[in-house]
């Protein structure tokens, strides 16, 4: 019976673990305001963890619980990006069809709203829930949305995506569908490195990538991830994300090299220190940058991109993290939210720049393999 109840009910330690655990949603005011709610003053010289631990032994029912959860979670979730080109064009018809016959197939907590969108597209947006055994207990079940496009371009169909799991599921069971009925397999493309073998060609993609937006001019480089491929075993693998941790110093440098040859307009992969870097093996796998829009109004936009694996070079996401609007000849000191609309024109310029620069960089590698050369 005990057992059972667990799973109804909270108890004091699990409240505290959830009050503590969001320290800047849940702050002292925030903690503060729950008490004033039920009349109760406490001291003004009680800290943040004294206050967690009374308010956790106070009665709570369903709907505080529901309340201190709301209260924590952000208000807008920044999952990454990705995206991947299909070899053929899906007719609004098919796209429909397979994702019926998916909506057939799910639970009954999950909810599917599906419709066609700019003629030749599709749309996609899913709330399901899941359950995330590394939080706090009255935490794991999770909440969630994927909105999923499909679009035409130069006959093939691009699909975006949140870069989850569930969402990459949900896609490839779509096209399986549409394979099972065309009885023909479909061609799928995504930006992978694994053709760029060296830490010289694996770092060009980001610098390029970077430096060539349409319509942008770099302003600054906020942030860096550099691995090594010298590292053996994939667990084990060197990953430091500068900013947050500079007490390497290749990496200090490799932050240094970038940061200032890619704002001075020089030509990175020919400074000595860079070149020091790579042969020690260092290469980036994900960067955090800013870049000014050209024409008015000329707001910056502050955006991400990197690899899930970081080692193979598989999985690339991005993200449009927020804008400084210009103002009066200068630039808000704030970020801001960037509305779909146009976080939609962001990831079209991400999506068809990385692809140009990864086919610059085949062919310079191709160009470049010894095995290509006639004896």
């Amino acid at each position: 019976m005990t057992e059972f109840l667990d799973h109804l009910s909270a108890n004091d330690n699990e409240i505290y673990d959830l009050l503590i655990s969001g320290k800047q949603r849940l702050t002292v005011s925030v903690l503060r305001e729950f008490a004033r709610d039920r009349g109760i003053f406490y001291s003004p010289e009680d800290t943040r963890e004294e206050l967690a631990d009374y308010l956790s032994l106070l009665p709570h029912d369903f709907h505080d619980i529901a309340g201190i959860v709301q209260k924590r979670e952000p208000a807008h979730r920044r999952e990454k990006t990705t995206f991947v080109r299909l070899g053929s064009q899906l007719s609004v018809e098919e796209m429909k069809d397979a994702v019926t016959a998916y909506a057939n197939t799910v639970n009954t907590d999950e909810n599917i709203v599906h419709q066609p969108k700019d003629k030749t597209g599709y749309s996609v947006n899913i709330s399901y829930e899941e359950f995330n055994h590394t939080r706090t207990r009255l935490l794991q079940r999770e909440r969630h949305e994927a909105s999923i496009e499909f679009f035409v371009e130069s006959g093939q169909t691009v699909v975006r995506l949140p870069a989850t799991d569930k969402a990459k599921r949900v896609v490839a069971a779509i096209k399986e569908t549409v394979e099972q009925k065309r009885k023909a397999k479909i061609i799928e493309e995504t930006i992978e490195l694994t053709d760029l073998t060296t830490p010289a060609l694996r770092s060009k993609f980001f610098t390029h990538l970077i430096s060539s937006f349409p319509g942008y001019k770099l302003k600054n480089v906020m942030r860096l991830k550099v691995s090594s491929l010298q590292v053996k075993d994939e667990d084990e693998e060197d990953s430091l994300d500068l900013e947050e941790d500079l007490e390497d110093g290749a990496a200090q440098e490799m932050f240094a090299a970038v940061h200032s040859m890619a704002l001075s307009g020089e030509n990175l992969v020919q400074s000595q220190e860079y070149k020091d870097l790579t042969a020690r093996g260092f290469f980036i796998t994900a960067i955090t940058w800013r870049s000014e829009h050209e024409r008015e109004p000329n707001d910056i936009i502050q955006f991400d991109a990197g690899f899930e694996s970081r080692k193979a070079g598989t999985g690339f996401r991005y993200q449009v993290q927020g804008a400084f609007r210009a103002h009066k000849g200068t630039h808000r000191t704030s970020i801001v939210h960037v509305k779909d609309a146009e976080k939609s024109k962001l990831f079209f310029l991400i999506e068809n720049t990385a692809r140009k620069v990864l086919d610059d960089l085949l062919r310079e590698a191709a160009d470049d393999d010894p095995g290509d050369s006639k004896e």
